[in-house]
């Protein structure tokens, strides 16, 4: 067998050393892999934003086209998920929305006609070169005259139009479909419980409007011959029991009419989900959005990304998107309260006319090329006797997460996260073997073990 060691520290980007097998060490941390698996994982991506769309329509299409390409390509990084704005959000150049008209009830008046300057080019480019990225569609806010307050941005949805909001979601599916661009699945609202303060697009939902939405939607897709997926919720893992399981066990005909539940990382843990998943198991789990932050270690926040693409897999998500594709060194376009503080997947510098890739992307690098939906996906652990020392207290060691990825060839995969500030020994049993390597202080490492 063959062992190989790709890691990222703050010295080493991608680093690549062959690792050897090795007896029993009893003093490195003995790294357990379980003997459940999880499989059916659709991959990893990010959201193409209207911003994201505007900066790439600015790049030189032979630069945008090898940039995409590395990014979309099985030759290179591979990502296979991608989030769309129906409409705009905050990460928009501009606020509108597909019907603008007060009182369009019948949606005479509706048009995507505005997405056809910079984000339906920019997503039929990428379709190019990854015809089989699934595509998922969230709203930031309907038409301000479904609305309580009169704006897109902030205020409450108005029950009286759910059922004409159902047909505006047709119409939209049915346009881009027109565009040769396939939804698989939406989103009946971002972030439901956020109205922003009114200074970006945002609606609040009451649960039971959303629950009775989703089934509105249900009916229409089917009387349309729509196979487009509905996930609820869209939102906060902190909400997970107060929120999501109340509407789940109050709401009739609500679990059977969707497909899956999407979070957001901003308030609360991927654990606070387990609960809904032992008791939803016929509904998927989605991360929908998460992104690096631009002053906050833009660069070199690979732990945090792979830690919760981690814990993601390890709890048996089906999917994990993060935030925008691409924004400039400002962190915009933005037409909200967030500019300069969310960053890019990758960022288009207007100054130096660079790309800078994000911690995100880095963390992205260990663990995408080596997934597929047909990969057993098993969690690894620390051993009990490796715990954290009491006499560390209160600066205890946080444990080493990671996962073990079988591709079914006879390779195994374990992709391991030191968030620590020392260097750990660590062995781990892939393959038969029992293999020893070093992982550096702050770093993810990929292990590939092949014959």
């Amino acid at each position: 067998m063959k062992g190989t060691l790709i890691y990222t520290d703050p010295e080493h980007l991608q680093q690549t050393e062959e690792v050897f097998s090795s007896p029993n060490m009893p003093g490195a941390e003995h790294l357990q892999v379980s003997e459940t698996y999880h499989s059916g994982f659709m991959g990893f991506g990010v959201a193409i934003t209207p911003s994201s769309c505007y900066e790439l329509s600015l790049m030189y299409p032979t630069e945008r086209k090898k940039l995409l390409t590395h990014l979309y390509s099985k030759e290179g990084l591979g990502l296979s998920v991608a989030r769309l704005c129906i409409g705009s959000s905050d990460y928009s150049p501009e606020i509108y929305s597909y019907d603008d008209v007060a009182g369009d009830l019948l949606l005479e008046h509706f048009s995507v006609e505005r997405d056809r300057r910079y984000v339906i080019p920019i997503i039929r480019e990428i379709l190019q070169i990854k015809p089989e990225l699934f595509l998922f569609a969230s709203p930031w806010s309907p038409p301000f005259w479904m609305k309580t307050g009169g704006s897109m941005c902030g205020g409450y949805m108005r029950t009286e139009f759910l059922e004409v909001y159902g047909d505006y979601f047709v119409k939209y599916i049915r346009a881009y479909e027109k565009e040769g661009i396939r939804i698989s699945a939406v989103t009946p609202q971002n972030e439901p419980n956020n109205h922003q303060k009114g200074k970006m697009p945002a609606c609040v939902w009451h649960p039971e409007a959303e629950a009775a939405f989703i089934q509105i939607l249900r009916r229409k897709f089917s009387e349309n011959g729509l196979n487009v997926q509905i996930w609820m919720h869209d939102h906060n893992f902190q909400d997970a029991l107060s929120r999501v399981k109340w509407s789940l066990d109050n709401c009739e005909g609500l679990s059977e009419a969707c497909d899956g539940i999407a979070f957001h990382y901003y308030l609360g843990t991927i654990e606070q989900t387990k609960e809904l998943m032992a008791e939803f198991k016929h509904l998927d789990f989605h991360f929908t959005e998460g992104g690096p932050r631009l002053s906050d270690h833009y660069e070199t926040d690979w732990c945090k990304w792979c830690l919760m693409g981690v814990k993601a897999l390890k709890a048996g998500y089906r999917s994990f998107t993060g935030w925008n594709l691409m924004l400039n060194e400002t962190g915009g376009p933005n037409v909200g309260p967030f500019l300069g503080i969310c960053g890019g997947f990758v960022t288009h510098d207007h100054r130096t006319h660079q790309l800078r890739y994000s911690g995100q992307y880095r963390a992205y690098s260990h663990l995408v090329p080596y997934i597929t939906p047909k990969s057993k996906i098993r969690s690894v652990s620390v051993s009990e006797a490796f715990q954290p020392e009491m006499g560390a207290f209160p600066k205890y060691r946080i444990p080493v997460e990671g996962v073990v990825i079988e591709g079914g060839d006879g390779k195994d995969v374990a992709v391991l996260v030191n968030p620590n500030e020392t260097r750990l020994q660590a062995q781990i049993k892939l393959g038969g073997s029992l293999w020893y390597l070093e992982m550096p202080a702050d770093s993810v490492c990929t292990l590939i073990v092949e014959p």
